[in-house]
């Protein structure tokens, strides 16, 4: 993001080197792209978590840049050829990583390992296979419709067959059911639009020549592949997605117009969840219902209207354009915003940073194609007009770029400042927290780390006073990380425990209950209220806690509890109706 942001901001003082760069080249949908990027900032402090909103802005404005720059840089020099190709040969490469990961059995992913959960799927340079796959269905149907156009040149579609022919298998090992389901929705649209630009009889042919061919493919796998069948029947059987979707719907019901704000998702979905598994449900798995649970209707309709104004606006150039390069280029670009928006109907693809830049980098780039030609005209720009444009850009760049370097210096702070507290050397942890705190004092997540360092040192200290010291300094932290993002709830366990130790237990019992109303179906949280209810003597009460606990889970801890506390209660009762000797 910072390498973008500067790239940016050389990009827009180019015409204070050059008149003749003093003329604007405005990509489709971008003017209004950058209407809705105001609206969505604006709306970012009402949010439930500002601080993970203005994260969510700076990406959104690291690719509206970047689609402005692209629609103006490709289109010097025949620029389009070395971008489009640099792009598909890092991916080839990528798509070989994976393979020799596949072929050595291997789940490390570079210096990390890869969780158990994906198996051997293929991930390449990603950790999620499904991500990976996303990236190969953006270069795919590029890939079909560059070795398909004439004018390409020779190195540029063999490069792009190679891709095609390299990547194809690469996206089956992948297992990524919603990748298989955008590969087919990109190359389809391919398909169809060159057999269109070919003719009708041609167009009349693709339409109905896809469906079989798909079909007759997907046939095949199903009798000779252990692999596809397997997952065809996963889904079948039903899938998480499908018991995470209706409890988003009823996240978006409770605020539909402007949503709980950039970011907030994986804050606010669980008080609404009613499943029981202990999984992190961080995303919808669906990136409409997603949008409108963060953004409201009214940000998913303004989203929806950027995207189909530019389609609708490519798509008029396709049935413009006299030369096939530019048609050519266009229904590459549909067949990967086919790919991709397919895809996000089951995944969260749209929020993995470097897939949106290689999106925005092919847009921009046929963007910039149809400029060179002629088919759209750039707007020349007069003193000063030209000068608040550039001016303006350049400086909302630098803009963007120092938050970025406030992001990641309070981000990289805090993450060492972990690996020193998981080392225990708690002192040279808490200087970093207080660093990370002094390059953004709205991430909550150093005070929550700091307060945890008091908490261990309270744990471990003899002296009566300095515990009692200590314990308090760590609530005036979790408050503090609280006031930031009050639905933190490892904030508000750990508040709970610093009661504890400050033998406030009333104050630790509502952090506890607090907990478990924002999470109801988190067992960490339900069993530590019912320890809180024993440890106060409250016996019916935490006896209750924990047996609607056991309707949710086959805990043994659970179990355990509900059979000490069914004999305490039933010694206390018999000792009180035993008759007075």
């Amino acid at each position: 993001m910072f390498a973008s942001s500067i790239g940016l901001m050389l990009f827009f003082l180019r015409p204070f080197a050059g008149a003749d760069l003093r003329q604007l080249q405005v990509p489709p949908g971008g003017i209004l792209w950058l209407l809705v990027f105001v609206f969505l900032a604006v709306m970012v402090p009402r949010g439930s978590v500002p601080y993970d909103g203005r994260f969510e802005i700076l990406k959104l404005a690291s690719y509206m840049g970047a689609y402005w720059a692209w629609s103006e840089l490709a289109s010097h020099h025949r620029r389009w050829r070395i971008l489009l190709g640099l792009l598909i040969f890092a991916v080839t490469l990528i798509a070989w990583y994976a393979i020799v990961q596949h072929s050595h059995g291997t789940r490390m992913v570079l210096n990390l390992e890869r969780p158990d959960q994906y198996g051997m799927r293929a991930s390449g340079t990603y950790f999620c296979p499904n991500h990976f796959a996303h990236l190969l269905g953006i270069i795919i149907p590029l890939c079909l419709a560059l070795a398909l156009m004439p004018s390409a040149g020779v190195p540029l579609r063999l490069l792009a067959g190679y891709g095609l022919v390299l990547c194809l298998p690469v996206m089956f090992l992948t297992q990524s059911r919603s990748g298989w389901i955008g590969t087919i929705a990109g190359l389809s649209t391919v398909i169809c639009m060159v057999g269109a630009r070919r003719g009708r009889k041609f167009f009349l042919i693709t339409l109905l020549v896809v469906p079989l061919v798909v079909a007759a493919t997907a046939g095949g796998l199903w009798m000779f592949s252990d692999i596809f069948r397997d997952r065809i029947q996963m889904a079948i059987q039903g899938d998480i997605r499908l018991r995470i979707w209706p409890d988003t719907l009823a996240m978006i019901r409770q605020q539909p117009w402007l949503g709980w704000g950039a970011g907030s998702y994986q804050w606010i979905f669980p008080q609404f969840r009613t499943l029981s598994d202990q999984m992190l449900f961080n995303y919808a798995h669906n990136e409409y219902l997603h949008f409108a649970a963060d953004y409201g209707l009214v940000g998913l309709f303004l989203f929806a209207l950027v995207v189909l104004t530019a389609c609708v606006r490519f798509f008029g150039a396709y049935l413009k354009a006299d030369r096939d390069r530019d048609a050519y280029l266009v229904a590459g670009l549909l067949g990967t915003l086919a790919a991709t928006f397919a895809h996000a109907i089951f995944d969260f693809n749209l929020h993995i940073f470097s897939n949106n830049h290689a999106i925005i980098m092919i847009a921009g780039t046929t963007t910039a194609c149809l400029y060179a030609t002629g088919l759209w005209k750039p707007r020349p720009l007069k003193s000063p007009a030209w000068m608040l444009v550039y001016g303006g850009g350049a400086l909302a760049a630098l803009v963007l770029a120092v938050m970025t370097v406030k992001v990641f210096l309070s981000y990289g702070l805090h993450f060492i400042g972990e690996q020193r507290r998981e080392q225990f050397q708690m002192s040279r942890a808490s200087d970093l927290f207080d660093k990370s705190i002094a390059a953004d004092a709205g991430n909550w997540r150093p005070y929550m780390s700091k307060a945890h360092v008091f908490m261990s040192q309270s744990f471990w200290n003899f002296d009566a006073d300095e515990k009692v010291r200590q314990a308090r300094d760590a609530v005036a932290l979790y408050d503090n990380a609280l006031a930031r993002n009050p639905y933190d709830l490892e904030a508000v366990f750990g508040l709970g425990k610093a009661y504890n130790v400050l033998g406030e237990q009333e104050k630790a019992l509502d952090c506890l209950r607090r907990a478990v109303a924002a999470d109801p179906e988190h067992l960490f949280y339900a069993s530590h209220l019912g320890l809180q209810l024993r440890r106060m003597g409250r016996d019916q009460e935490a006896l209750d806690v924990f047996r609607q606990a056991a309707a949710k889970w086959n805990n043994e801890m659970v179990l355990l509890n509900i059979k000490a506390l069914e004999e305490k209660l039933a010694a206390a009762t018999a000792a009180t109706n035993a008759p007075a000797p």
